[in-house]
């Protein structure tokens, strides 16, 4: 079963444990005093707030919370579900011992695909010192960005570090600067009132969502986010769902009959926006929950004269 970590030194074994586990992908060095600390120019601490440094037209973005997932067993079936989400984004490539070691371990990683061969990444490296393998170093706006083969840059005066394919590093390089548009335009308003913490989050905006949630031939959506989290109260898990509408729709109450999961609830906001929290003991159940979704039905009362 999942259980809260009741002392540090277990805490941190388990996140050791859940990297090893990942096939030591987050390679990092531990050293015996405190970890050198790296000089940050620009610092985002909320993952929502990630979006205001990522260069907009993102097709989908997923992000996983290390320090959360450390208080899980390594058998819970979230977990695992999330490991397996974790391996089909990482490239060996950028994350291998070869070619980048973190000196304070790896709290987040949010990963943004533009359908390029290597996503964008925002990596939270805890502040610490970053070892990167480059080849090459060059001026970019106000930034310094190392680079190596393969088209991967990464910029470590930010936290979090950016890195991934470097035309993408640029054009987060410029959304900093105030040259570029962000997705944090069309999703930081949603994003900020999704509220709690997540282990593992994915949603997505604009187009891509458009063409994901159709009625018929007609978009009803233009924003969706799908989160998981557990919740230590009630020793059971949270699954949380957020559209933006952009048609008469909206979340609806469920009795006891129409859903088979124990807790549901939802809000309406008046612009559009949705939430849902759907949990249950039963992690199947709670992967396959998905809430009542209903449209405002809009009718015309017409007075005929006669003639």
């Amino acid at each position: 079963m999942v259980r809260k970590m009741e002392r540090k030194s277990a805490r941190i074994l388990a996140f050791l444990l859940a990297l090893i586990m990942l096939g030591s992908v987050f390679a990092y060095m531990m050293k015996g005093g405190p970890a050198e600390h790296r000089p940050v120019s620009y610092r985002l601490d909320d993952f929502r707030s990630y979006v205001n440094w990522t260069p907009d037209g993102a097709y989908y973005i997923q992000y996983f919370n290390f320090t959360y997932l450390a208080q899980l067993e390594s058998n819970d079936p979230m977990k695992n579900y999330i490991d397996s989400n974790l391996q089909d984004v990482l490239i060996g490539a950028v994350f291998s011992r070869a070619v980048l070691e973190m000196t304070s371990g790896i709290s987040k990683i949010f990963v943004v695909n533009y359908m390029t061969a290597i996503p964008l990444y925002f990596v939270d490296a805890n502040m610490g010192k970053i070892y990167f393998a480059k080849e090459d170093e060059v001026k970019y706006g106000n930034f310094t960005l190392q680079v190596r083969k393969g088209g991967i840059a990464l910029v470590d005066r930010t936290s979090p570090i950016i890195l991934g394919y470097k035309p993408l590093v640029e054009r987060a390089i410029d959304v900093i600067e105030g040259k570029n548009v962000s997705a944090g335009n069309e999703t930081y308003q949603y994003l900020s009132r999704i509220n709690g913490s997540f282990a593992y989050a994915f949603f997505m905006y604009g187009e891509s969502a458009r063409a994901s949630f159709k009625s018929g031939n007609e978009s009803v959506a233009d924003f969706f986010f799908e989160g998981y989290r557990y919740n230590f109260t009630n020793n059971s898990y949270e699954k949380v769902w957020a559209l933006h509408f952009i048609g008469n729709y909206f979340f609806g109450k469920m009795n006891e009959s129409e859903k088979n999961f124990e807790y549901y609830k939802v809000k309406n906001f008046g612009d559009g926006l949705s939430i849902a929290v759907m949990e249950d003991k039963d992690f199947t159940k709670v992967v396959n929950a998905q809430p009542n979704i209903l449209s405002w039905k809009i009718s015309f009362n017409t007075t005929q004269n006669e003639g």
